[in-house]
């Protein structure tokens, strides 16, 4: 990145902000960018205090319309687990935000913003590498998201509400790398995925088979709902 690249008030389009480790690279240099269009931060894990990640003033960018949040684990100036926690709740978008993607985040709970009134024109969501979250916002409930792709993003969903719902306007569901998958399809009825299109699952637990409502689900959209279908045991 250019040092000091915050200063450039009327810069209106900046694809990717890469954190850097000196003054003039970090993130609260983004605070005066009036950004729109997409927008990918990347090196999240070089942010040492939650303030830093507040003043980016994310929630003010009424014109930002993708984000794109990246930690990578493989720099050697790591970040804990609840300062991850911190980060992503303090990097809350504007409510125009139409797609959303998290990528190495560690920490143990999604924020609270993850819900109906924040995300409430997300199109797309895609989650990767995010393995040490204990359960998924009510992803369910989000009135226009149509492509949701879980990726290797933890082991384990509680089974209650939180991951669970209607999906109202689902048309694109892909999960895989979750061994202990719980939760997400055992809401019974046909309310659930009601226009759903295309569905894969990886590495599904050979124990979940023996679920009832799970394999009546599954092979509801399998057979009759979706024109794309791929499960793998």
């Amino acid at each position: 990145m250019s040092p000091r690249i915050g200063s450039l008030t009327c810069l209106k389009t900046l694809d990717c902000f890469v954190i850097g480790k000196r003054k003039g690279y970090r993130l609260v240099n983004s605070e005066t960018l009036n950004l729109g269009g997409s927008l990918s931060i990347t090196h999240l894990e070089r942010v040492k205090k939650d303030i830093a990640a507040k003043e980016a003033n994310l929630s003010a960018k009424a014109n930002l319309y993708s984000l794109c949040m990246s930690w990578d684990r493989s720099d050697r100036y790591e970040s804990e687990n609840d300062l991850d926690d911190k980060v992503l709740k303090s990097l809350k978008p504007h409510p125009n935000l139409k797609s959303l993607k998290v990528t190495g985040f560690r920490g143990l709970r999604l924020p609270d913003w993850m819900n109906g009134s924040v995300l409430k024109k997300v199109v797309s969501i895609d989650f990767d590498s995010c393995k040490n979250c204990l359960c998924l916002p009510p992803f369910g409930e989000l009135p226009c998201l149509e492509n949701l792709c879980l990726l290797g993003s933890g082991d384990y969903i509680e089974d209650n509400v939180h991951g669970c719902g209607r999906f109202p306007s689902l048309r694109r569901l892909v999960i895989k790398g979750f061994p202990n998958l719980k939760g997400l399809l055992q809401k019974e009825g046909n309310d659930q995925f009601p226009v759903l299109e295309e569905m894969e699952i990886h590495d599904l637990p050979y124990a979940h088979l023996s679920n009832p409502c799970l394999c009546q689900e599954i092979g509801s959209l399998g057979q009759h709902r979706c024109n794309v279908f791929e499960l793998h045991i």
